[in-house]
């Protein structure tokens, strides 16, 4: 089975299924930012902040952290130009402005 890329190109199974990922990714329209973030998180914030903290979208530049408890919330905004910085030198194409917390459930 032969299929296209967004170029044109063709390509033949088997693929690895990170690549196919990557592609379905990059198709969202955020040039894979979204991934990015994910694939760096736990780097970016550590194991504990990540257990109660999670990345779920961009939205004009600012990333959407939702958390467990509104003490996370506080954390995080304190932590806000850290996580930026962090999260920016992690992966060179991310353009994050700042960083908005919604309390899970709230």
């Amino acid at each position: 089975m032969q299929f296209k890329d967004s170029s044109g190109k063709r390509w033949s199974e088997p693929r690895s299924l990170k690549d196919v990922l990557k592609r379905v990714i990059n198709d969202f329209g955020d040039n894979g930012a979204m991934y990015a973030i994910h694939e760096h998180w736990i780097e970016a914030v550590g194991s504990t902040i990540a257990e109660h903290c999670t990345p779920r979208r961009l939205i004009d530049g600012e990333l959407l952290i939702e958390v467990d408890h509104p003490g996370w919330a506080t954390e995080v905004q304190y932590l806000e130009q850290a996580l930026v910085t962090k999260l920016t030198q992690l992966h060179s194409s991310l353009e994050l402005k700042g960083i908005r917390v919604q309390v899970k459930g709230a």
